[in-house]
């Protein structure tokens, strides 16, 4: 993330998401170098349980940045045992 935000200028929107970091997002074409992760097929992590990871920016937890959390063994977001970037 700051890899891209460094040469973008901004994090990914909410709406761009995680994919922006293997696909320019439109517009923003000449900024971009990436990929920026190295994962198989050029797609996004999944979390320990095969969900995707869900990405807000700007965040609700972390207000001057994103959020990026896993919606944890429940796979209901919202709930206790959600992990994110927020958490101690």
């Amino acid at each position: 993330m700051g890899a891209y935000s460094l040469d973008v200028g901004d994090y990914p929107s909410t709406a761009e998401g995680l994919a922006a970091l293997f696909k320019a997002p439109a517009g923003r074409e000449a900024q971009w170098h990436g990929p920026y992760l190295d994962t198989p097929n050029n797609q996004p992590p999944l979390d320990p349980w095969k969900q995707p990871y869900l990405y807000r920016y700007p965040g609700t937890h972390n207000k001057d940045s994103y959020d990026i959390w896993s919606k944890g063994s429940d796979m209901i977001s919202g709930t206790a045992d959600d992990i994110g970037n927020w958490h101690p």
